[in-house]
C-alpha cells in the first residue's frame, strides 16, 4: 500500500471574519478534505489558529496521524496536550525541535515558531533566537532528513518580492542550507497559495497557504517521489520531486 501524506500550513482557525473571509469555516473544510483523501499522515507547518479545541482536534486524530510544529498564531494550551490515537505508541501531535520522527520509513524533523532578537513570547507563543534555530541545524546536520517543517519563512525575495531582509528570514535560510533535507515545507508569509523553489544544494522547497483565502495543500507520495498540489478539491499540479522545479519556480496562485 502506497503511503499518502497530506501537508498543510496556516489554517488560521478563528471565530472571526477578516477581509471578507470567514475563518470559522476552516475546521469543517479540513475534516472534509481529510475524509476525501484519507491520508495516512497529516503534517502541519503551524498556525492552526486560536479556536482549536480538544473535541474538534480529536475528531481529526480519529481520522489520521498528525505531526505539527507551532507557528505564531496558536492555542498552545491545546496543541501541546494532544496525542495521536492511531499509533501503537505514545506520540504527541506537537513536534520537538530537532527530533527525528520516522513514520513508515519517512524521516521527518521540524523547527517550531518564529525568531525575535528580544521579545521571547507574543500572545502566549514562544519565540526563538537565531542561535536556537542554528543549534537545531547543527543537531540535524549529519542526519538524513526527508522532510523538514519550518514556520519562519526563509529569505527568498525572488519568491516573496515584498519580504523584508530580516534576521529571522536569513536564519531560516541558513537552517535549510545546513540541514539540506530532501524537502522543506513552509508557511507563514501569506503570499499566494503555493510557491516552489529549488535550492542549489538540491533541496526542494514548497510554501503552502491552507487558509480559507487560498485552500491549498499538498499530497505527497514518498515511495513514488511524487507531489500533488491541490486547491480545495481540485488537483492543481503534479510534481516529480526528483526533477528540478526550475520550470515552475515562479508559479503564482
Amino acid at each position: 500500500m502506497v503511503m499518502k501524506v497530506m501537508v498543510i500550513s496556516d489554517l488560521h482557525f478563528d471565530k472571526r471574519v477578516i477581509h471578507g473571509i470567514d475563518e470559522s469555516k476552516v475546521w469543517s473544510w479540513l475534516l472534509g478534505i481529510v475524509d476525501y483523501h484519507k491520508p495516512d499522515l497529516l503534517l502541519s507547518c503551524g498556525d492552526w489558529g486560536t479556536a482549536i479545541n480538544y473535541e474538534g482536534f480529536y475528531d481529526l486524530l480519529k481520522r489520521t496521524i498528525v505531526l505539527s510544529i507551532y507557528g505564531n498564531h496558536e492555542n498552545l494550551d491545546v496543541l501541546s496536550r494532544l496525542y495521536n490515537v492511531k499509533t501503537e505508541s505514545y506520540l504527541p501531535v506537537l513536534m520537538e525541535d530537532g527530533r527525528l520522527y520516522e513514520i513508515s520509513k519517512l524521516r521527518i524533523a521540524g523547527v517550531n515558531g518564529n525568531i525575535h532578537l528580544k521579545k521571547r513570547t507574543r500572545k502566549g507563543v514562544p519565540r526563538g533566537k537565531p542561535d536556537d534555530f542554528l543549534d537545531v541545524a547543527e543537531k540535524l546536520r549529519k542526519i538524513k532528513i526527508d522532510v523538514l517543517l519550518v514556520h519562519e519563512t526563509s529569505y527568498l525575495p525572488e519568491q516573496f518580492p515584498f519580504m523584508r531582509d530580516s534576521v529571522g528570514a536569513r536564519t531560516s535560510l541558513k537552517l535549510i542550507e545546513t540541514v539540506k533535507p530532501k524537502l522543506v515545507f513552509n508557511g507563514h508569509k501569506h503570499s499566494g497559495g503555493i510557491k516552489f523553489y529549488n535550492f542549489p544544494w538540491d533541496t526542494k522547497y514548497l510554501y503552502i497557504d491552507s487558509s480559507q483565502a487560498h485552500k491549498h495543500y499538498v499530497l505527497f507520495y514518498p515511495e513514488h517521489s511524487k507531489i500533488e498540489v491541490w486547491r480545495d478539491l481540485e488537483l492543481f499540479k503534479i510534481v516529480d520531486v526528483k526533477m528540478s522545479y526550475q520550470d515552475i519556480a515562479k508559479v503564482e496562485v
